[in-house]
């Protein structure tokens, strides 16, 4: 795992003959840092960056306040239809995401009274190119509430207990009894989220690919791949290419290796300390 990382960072040193000349691993007779300065230097690059951040705390937020909500429905509380409701939810889990996308582009694209559109969601683009195109789609994860309701399944209810005797009410409890008890699966929800949406090259580029504006920096650093890797003879600049990559790749390495000790801890589970 770490050899194609190693890999692209030192291959991204390295001029086009340096590169030519290597054979299992790139070997720079120099530090060749023109291919990391032509992406870094470009005026758009923190736009691109600003436009991830901004969806990456907006999917966090939604999608913890969402999933911590759900999970905590489907694990305490009681009601008719509640396990049929919960394999429904799961059954969706088995449905590649893929297969969303067609389906999501024509709601984007027919919502009422959006972009043009009439009542019907006619004669207009609706959301399509727009911010409500990269901030709309996927505000619930199945995956992250069955997680929260494991986790939630896992505490001894006498804590709620506790609290409701101390005249505390459901969002109250929820907000200081169980949130502190489940930060380590809230932190990697963080971390699958981040690592999500930093990814997310596929949604931004069918949903919102015509508007450089909002364009997210793994859509943006594809399209400055395929704008800048060709020289006039056809040869493609590798180097370039893992420069871009790298740098794109290291705010994603740099978050887990900061979160690793609670990404553990939220994937093996906790015990309760009384």
């Amino acid at each position: 795992m770490f050899y194609p990382l190693l890999f692209a960072l030192v291959a991204g040193f390295t001029n086009i003959p340096d590169y030519n000349q290597s054979t299992w691993f790139p070997m720079p007779k120099s530090l060749y840092l023109e291919n990391w300065t032509v992406f870094l230097s470009r005026p758009d690059l923190w736009r691109w960056i600003g436009n991830t951040l901004v969806r990456i705390v907006w999917y966090t937020v939604i999608l913890a306040v969402v999933s911590v909500l759900c999970g905590y429905v489907f694990a305490v509380l009681r009601f008719r239809g509640r396990n049929l409701v919960f394999i429904v939810l799961l059954a969706s889990m088995m449905v590649p995401g893929i297969v969303y996308t067609v389906p999501t582009f024509i709601m984007l694209a027919r919502w009422p009274l959006v972009g043009g559109n009439d009542i019907y969601g006619q004669g207009g683009s609706g959301f399509i190119n727009t911010w409500g195109a990269l901030m709309l789609p996927g505000l619930v994860n199945a995956f992250y509430i069955f997680l929260m309701r494991q986790v939630f399944q896992s505490i001894p209810r006498d804590y709620e207990e506790a609290a409701r005797v101390d005249g505390a009410n459901t969002l109250q409890i929820i907000w200081s009894v169980y949130v502190p008890l489940v930060r380590p699966a809230l932190i990697v929800l963080v971390i699958f989220q981040f690592v999500a949406v930093w990814n997310d090259y596929l949604n931004p580029l069918v949903f919102a690919g015509g508007n450089e504006a909002i364009m997210p920096i793994a859509l943006a650093a594809q399209r400055f791949i395929e704008a800048g890797v060709r020289m006039q003879e056809g040869e493609v600049k590798y180097p370039r290419m893992f420069a871009v990559a790298t740098i794109v790749t290291l705010p994603i390495v740099t978050l887990f290796l900061a979160l690793q000790r609670y990404f553990v801890q939220g994937v093996q589970g906790f015990g309760i300390k009384g």
